[in-house]
């Protein structure tokens, strides 16, 4: 038999106070990495719709996330995605 397939994989977290920090850390990575390609404009229509985030980006914070679904559920692992998400995009804009 081989290997067990991904969806398998170790959790990043034990916890919830775990998945809430590695969700923090998702959220501020994914900014990072979409803002070293945005241009200044985009960046700041995004942030004035804060704490709205655009549905696509939403999306894709949630599909990449290495979280299994049920932290991912749970309201504080969303918000802290989020938060991490929002904090490194105002830095980006302001650096």
């Amino acid at each position: 038999m081989g290997p067990p397939p991904a969806t398998g994989a170790q959790s990043p977290a034990n916890s919830v106070e775990d998945a809430v920090h590695v969700a923090h850390r998702e959220g501020n990575d994914f900014a990072e990495s979409i803002a070293r390609d945005a241009p200044a404009l985009w960046m700041e229509a995004v942030l004035v719709r804060r704490p709205r985030m655009p549905s696509d980006l939403e999306a894709r914070l949630l599909q990449g996330s290495a979280l299994p679904i049920d932290f991912l559920l749970r309201d504080e692992v969303r918000d802290a995605l989020r938060q991490g998400f929002w904090s490194a995009l105002e830095r980006a804009a302001r650096g």
